[in-house]
């Protein structure tokens, strides 16, 4: 595990930070780490982006394909593109069930607010996320 996160550019000691926030991590085999890291790449992030949104976020590490899945394609559904600079904005917007993004949103348009309005506001300012 180490391995990979050093070929990426992340530091010992970030990688121990890293350990501290989420234990779990340190029980991944490399393969579950390269599925992640695939994952983002297809999201449209570059390498750069994929260093910053893992040792930022080593929770995503740990989080569910099928959860991650669930959550992008809840986010297309409403709209969202340009993953790689919204996770790279805000990597922790990758700790959200699809549920709950899905239960702010709805909130927001209840308020009057258009679907599109909403899209966008997130988009342009990732950091609104953590209002949910």
């Amino acid at each position: 595990m180490k391995e990979i996160l050093k070929k990426l550019g992340i530091s010992e000691k970030t990688i121990n930070q890293m350990l501290e926030i989420c234990p779990n991590i340190d029980g991944l085999n490399d393969k579950e780490i390269l599925e992640k890291m695939d994952y983002l790449k297809n999201l449209g992030c570059d390498e750069i982006q994929i260093r910053n949104i893992i040792s930022s976020n080593p929770n995503y590490l740990d989080k569910s394909n099928s959860d991650i899945e669930k959550l992008i394609n809840k986010m297309k559904s409403f709209g969202f593109d340009s993953f790689n600079i919204l996770f790279d904005g805000n990597p922790y917007i990758l700790n959200f069930d699809a549920y709950e993004i899905e239960n702010y949103i709805n909130k927001r348009k209840e308020n009057g607010e258009t679907l599109e309005d909403i899209v966008d506001d997130l988009s342009s300012n990732p950091f609104l996320f953590e209002d949910i």
